[in-house]
Parts: C-alpha cells; structure tokens; sequence
C-alpha cells in the first residue's frame, strides 16, 4: 500500500500497476500522432482537397482508378508504327471526332493521290469515330484511291495533316502515339513557385509547432506537473480536429495555423515519456519502457491508415475518419487523466513492494540534487547527449519520409499503387515492435559497452540507409511483391538502433538526466518533420521516381552521417556528470531505509525486506 491506502485494481496488475500506465501513455501518445499523419493520405484519397502533398495526384481524382488504370494500359501497348489510323463508325448522337456536335458530317468526295513509293501501292485511310479508346491499326489493300472529306476547309486540313504524320511514321521520322502522349503529359506547365511553397509549407507546420511548442511545454510541466499539461494539450487536440473540418476546404490561413497548433499540442509527448521514464521505470526495466513509447511511430499509421482506407473503399465520407478520430482521442484523455499520476508515490494502485522496485537504486532526494537545478547546461555540453539526438533526427526523418509521402510515393503513375493504398502504406511500420523484441535478445548475449553500442547503431543506420535507396530502385522494376516485401523490411534496422543503439545509451548514458534528454528529442522530431517537407517541394515536382531518388539520397546522406557521428560521440556507459545521480547496482538490492519512498514511515506498510534464515 502507498499513502496510507491498500493497492487496488485488477488482480493481473497487482505489484504491476506500473505496466497499465504505461500502455495507456503510449496509446494516447498514438492518438495524439495520427492527428498529424492522417492528413497525409486523405488529402489524396478526398476529391475535394485541393492542396495535396506533391503535385500530380489530382489525375486520381479525374477520372476513377479503373479508368486511370486503363489508360496506363493503353499507353503501355506495343509501340509500332502504322500506316493507318482507324476510328470506329460513329452515330449522330455521338458526333463527329472534327465537326461541332451540331453539324453532320458532309458527303465523301473520293480523289485520287499518288503513292509515296514507287515499290508499293496506295492505302487508303479509313477516318470515323471511336468513343471510348483511339487504337492504331495496320490495313492493306489493292485499291489506288484514298477517301478523304473535302466539303469542309477544316476537315481537309485535318485530314491532310494526319496522312502526313502517317506518312512520317511509316518512313520512321515521328514518334509513335504512345510515345507522343506521354511527351504531351511531361510538357505540361509545372506548378507556380507560391504554389509550391504554400504545399511545402502547409505539410511542414506540424513540425515548425512541435519545435516551438516544445520549449513552452517543458516550462509549463515544471512548473504545473505532467498529468495537468497533457491532459489539456489532449483536450486542445481534440478541438483542434472539429476546428481542422471546418477550414479545411475553406481557408489555407486557418488550415495552416490550425497544423501548427496540432504540432504544438503533440510537442508535450516528449516531457511526458521523459517524466514516465524516469518517475515510474525500474533502473532494469527503462529500456523496456522508453521502446515501448517510442512505438508509438508504428502504432499511429497502422491503426489509423487501414481505418481510412475502409471507409474510403465503403464510399463513406472521409469526415467520418476525423470524428472517429476525436471520439477516440476524447476517450483515451478521459481515461488517462483519471488513472495517471507524476509520481507512483501518488497512485493509490502502487504497492509497497512494486514502489520498492521502481525506486531502488535512485537517490534520496532528486528535488535537490543540485545537478538537476542545471541540467540542460550539462547536456548542451555534452557530445554523447548530442550524438543521441543526432541519431533520433536520422530516425525520425525516416519516419517523417513514410508517415508524409509514402502514399503519394505509391500513387505516383511509375509505381500505381492506388488500391489498398492506406493498408499499403503501413507496411514499413508493421514489423517494427517484433523487430524490437527481436534484436532485444542482443541485449542478453552482449554486456553493454561503448563499442557494442556504437557497432550495432552503425549497423543499423547503414541498412536502412541502402534500403531507402533500394526502395525506389525496386519501385522503378514495377514488382508490386518485391516492393511490398522491402517496405516491410525498411523499418526492421531501426528496431536494432532503438533496443541496442542509441535508445539504449540513453538510458545509461543521462540516468536520472534521461528526463531532459527525452524530452530534448521534440527538437530532432519537430526538425525532421520540417525540413523533409522543403526538401520534397523543391526536388518533386511530377511525383516520378527519378524525383523520389533525390528525396531518398538526401536520406541515404543523413542516415550515413549520424551513423558515423554516433560510432565516434555515441556512448554505452554513463557521463561522468551524470554517474554520481543514482545507484544501478542497488537496484538487486534489498531497500534498507523507507528514505527512498519518499514517505513517512506510518505512512507505509512496508518497513523493510530481509532473508530470515533458519539456525540449526
């Protein structure tokens, strides 16, 4: 018991109340980063959105995928040159492919022309209309007459000019068809610079309130507690979307500064893991608890993508997705205001024994440890602080690359992966919480060193760095299973970066200081989510994989780069300004002194544990 009340709660969590909050933060940290990425794919999947990630996606939205996808058919057929252009019979109430649908096609008056090699005989060109598709067919014959339609000047300039580009096409001078329209598509006028700046910026003012909203929530949590800030910043959220579907369609000040606001709220994630890290996990079990909330990078996109896609596939309006959205959101800041508490010395669910298990090992009194007083000074001071941020910027920039602009990647016309495109665009996050079970075995088959952390985060870095590059590389072969089968892999090497890399130095490294340098992490956050968006606008213009490849190289250099700075900064063992702060070998210990809880000792019903042994 704790604070004078017995434990209460389910019997599965007795002596583990620790474990339900910890499940209930990282879900309502789920909740709060699918307000930011389901703007990403149902700006493609809704019609009536104007401003879209990149540019071409509007041609989804022309005509169905059905019809969008037999074009590409079409375009795709074999590509030889013909003599003849056939264009099927056409009716009255279908009109003429030249004339105004008002007029009717004038009598045919045959003439007769020369041929254009003296080895073979005239072809006569057939012209009338097809209304659905234009196909290019061969036709030979022994006639020396060709029908043309002379009673109208801009009938027979039309038809002079197509038996000139046949006649080009026959002696191999033009291009095919095929060849001609995609020519067409890639002259079209590209986007106005404003335009281009207003998409980049509009998916970047997530980031920018992340990065400014996390200095305001680090102050406001000192100062009022974690539970009051985060519950409100819930709340806000759950505003902000009911205010996101009313200007959504209507004004793009609104829309932006309404983004803004919602990265602003999400920027308060951070102190409250640090806080969750440092006042409810166990000296042996916060590597349990930082992996567990970092999963909230696969949590949001698999719950929340597959949703949308379902009710976009029903032909359900896609609003419905943003209010199932608020009502979950409502619920989980319900649910965590209630059962949440900054302390488990506050939680009337804590134990006496589960309280001495989260507190052995730590200080007496970590209010006045002077160190902390100065925290942040020490770690802007320190490189292995520095390398740890450095790193979470590289895998964050990652996920900013597949939570923003992986769907817009799969409907890119070389790649059209249009149906299934939200279940699709989940793959990269799916296998990521088995690949941290997975590598957590490294963990137990090597004792932790500076030089095992630094080898197994450079290793990681350096896959996901070639597989960024492979993805485009294996998009352009257009084998949907090989590039399903890669995306499922990209985000496995980053499970190896959290559990034995660098998420694991900072848990030895800041120890106590871990608080402060979790909740630094917004910073890296806020600027991969930022800067990623202006790299996209200014290398994709078309949404072709040639323009994806930049993208995907800037990432293979930032990748390389905080893997070497990690392999040379990086460290497995504490800091020295930080080594004196608490006591990991007295966390097998037995508590000698209720000093620890923090509580009067009438307060506590546990005094102290010790082995009797039998005397013989």
């Amino acid at each position: 018991m704790a604070g004078g009340r017995p434990a209460a709660g389910c019997c599965c969590f007795i002596n583990n109340a620790r474990f339900p909050i910890l499940i209930l933060t990282t879900f309502c940290i789920a909740a709060l980063y699918s307000t930011l990425i389901l703007f990403n794919l149902l700006t493609i999947l809704d019609s009536e959105v104007e401003i879209r990630p990149v540019p071409g996606l509007d041609s989804l939205h022309g005509s169905s995928y059905k019809g969008y996808n037999r074009l590409k058919r079409e375009l795709s057929e074999s590509r030889i040159p013909s003599k003849v252009v056939r264009f099927d019979e056409s009716t009255e109430d279908e009109g003429h492919p030249i004339l105004p649908p008002t007029e009717k096609p004038a009598p045919v008056i045959t003439t007769e022309t020369p041929t254009t090699r003296e080895t073979e005989k005239p072809v006569p060109i057939f012209i009338t209309n097809r209304p659905e598709t234009t196909t290019v067919r061969a036709v030979r014959t022994t006639t020396k007459k060709v029908e043309t339609t002379t009673s109208d000047d801009v009938v027979a300039r039309e038809v002079e000019r197509t038996l000139k580009k046949l006649r080009d096409a026959e002696d191999g001078k033009s291009e095919s068809i095929p060849e001609q329209l995609f020519e067409n598509v890639s002259n079209e006028p590209t986007e106005t610079l404003p335009l281009r700046l207003q998409r980049g910026l509009l998916f970047a003012a997530s980031g920018l309130g992340v990065i400014f909203g996390s200095f305001v929530t680090i102050n406001l949590i000192k100062k009022f507690g974690v539970r009051k800030v985060f519950s409100i910043c819930m709340v806000q959220s759950t505003i902000l979307i009911l205010l996101f579907l009313y200007v959504q369609k209507r004004s793009y000040i609104f829309l932006l500064l309404t983004r803004f606001l919602l990265g602003f709220s999400f920027s308060s994630v951070f102190p409250v893991m640090g806080n969750l890290l440092i006042q409810w996990g166990p000296l042996k079990e916060q590597l349990i608890f930082i992996t567990s909330m970092f999963m909230f990078l696969s949590i949001g996109p698999v719950v929340s993508w597959p949703i949308a896609h379902y009710f976009h596939a029903l032909e359900i309006s896609l609003d419905s997705v943003y209010y199932i959205q608020c009502g979950t959101l409502a619920f989980l800041t319900l649910i965590w205001s209630i059962f949440y508490r900054d302390r488990p010395q506050d939680h009337p669910w804590v134990s006496g024994v589960e309280l001495n298990k989260i507190v052995a090992g730590k200080v007496n009194e970590l209010r006045s440890n002077r160190a902390l007083a100065d925290a942040y000074t020490s770690l802007f001071r320190s490189l292995s602080a520095w390398s740890i941020w450095t790193s979470a910027f590289g895998l964050f920039s990652v996920t900013a690359f597949f939570s923003i602009y992986l769907p817009s990647l799969l409907a890119s016309p070389d790649v059209f992966v249009v149906e299934g495109l939200g279940i699709h665009s989940s793959f990269p996050f799916q296998l990521l919480p088995l690949s941290c079970i997975i590598f957590s075995s490294l963990n137990v088959l090597f004792k932790p060193s500076t030089k095992i952390v630094r080898i197994l985060n450079f290793t990681a870095f350096a896959i996901g760095a070639i597989l960024m590059i492979a993805i485009v590389l294996v998009a352009s072969l257009q084998t949907k299973a090989g590039l399903f089968s890669l995306l499922l892999i990209s985000m496995l090497p980053f499970g190896l970066a959290i559990v034995a890399g660098f998420v694991r130095s900072l848990t030895v490294v800041g120890r106590v200081f871990a608080e402060q340098i979790v909740a630094m992490c917004a910073v890296p956050f806020g600027l991969a989510f930022s800067i990623l968006p202006m790299v996209v606008t200014y290398s994709v213009t078309e949404n072709k994989l040639a323009e994806w490849m930049k993208v995907t190289m800037f990432l293979f250099f930032v990748l390389s780069a905080v893997a070497i700075e990690f392999a040379v900064f990086g460290r497995g063992k504490s800091a020295s300004w930080a080594a004196s702060s608490w006591d990991p070998l007295a966390a097998s210990t037995k508590m000698q002194s209720l000093a620890l809880i923090d509580f009067n000792q009438d307060e506590c019903g546990l005094y102290e544990i010790r082995r009797v042994e039998s005397k013989k």
